[in-house]
């Protein structure tokens, strides 16, 4: 897999992935549209990052409520009833913040891998070799990594990288 050496890091500055050793295959392919960053960019973008877990944690709740409401709806009135078009309308407007606010994520290269507990990683480059950069709720900064094949209950202190 070969990465284009102008891909941006958060910081606006590219990340060198030649820093990549040959001889290390990446273990799976990168999403569309992953960003690999440098620690320095992740940490730049945790507390935005960490806000907008905050805002996602709080509109999943919300969309679950408003499924909940507009399955009982459907039960007893037809799908062009005022109330139920309304509550669909607030439904769907929760979903276009819900892909705005994931945007936001994906734009300082972070990405959600649990809601609950909330956690958050990044594409990074350590020892070498593709990482994940990772963080969890009450944690204070990004202190820890993992590989790519290995998951996150294998994460490492960055201080070992």
């Amino acid at each position: 897999m070969s990465f284009p050496k102008d891909q941006p890091s958060y910081s606006g500055l590219p990340m060198e992935l030649d820093e990549l050793s040959p001889d290390e295959p990446i273990p799976y392919p990168l999403p569309d549209g992953a960003v690999v960053v440098t620690i320095e960019s992740a940490r730049a973008s945790l507390s935005e990052a960490s806000s907008v877990l905050m805002v996602l944690q709080a509109m999943s709740d919300e969309a679950h409520d408003v499924t909940d409401e507009l399955e009982m709806l459907l039960d007893r009135f037809p799908m062009t009833h005022p109330h139920v078009m309304e509550v669909a309308e607030h439904l769907g407007q929760l979903v276009a913040q819900w892909q705005a606010n994931v945007a936001r994520l994906e734009s300082v290269g972070a990405r959600i891998v649990s809601m609950e507990p909330g956690r958050l990683e990044w594409y990074g480059v350590v020892d070498r070799r593709m990482a994940l950069f990772s963080w969890a709720v009450g944690e204070e900064d990004i202190e820890w990594y993992y590989r790519m094949e290995e998951g996150f209950p294998s994460r490492k202190p960055l201080i070992e990288a």
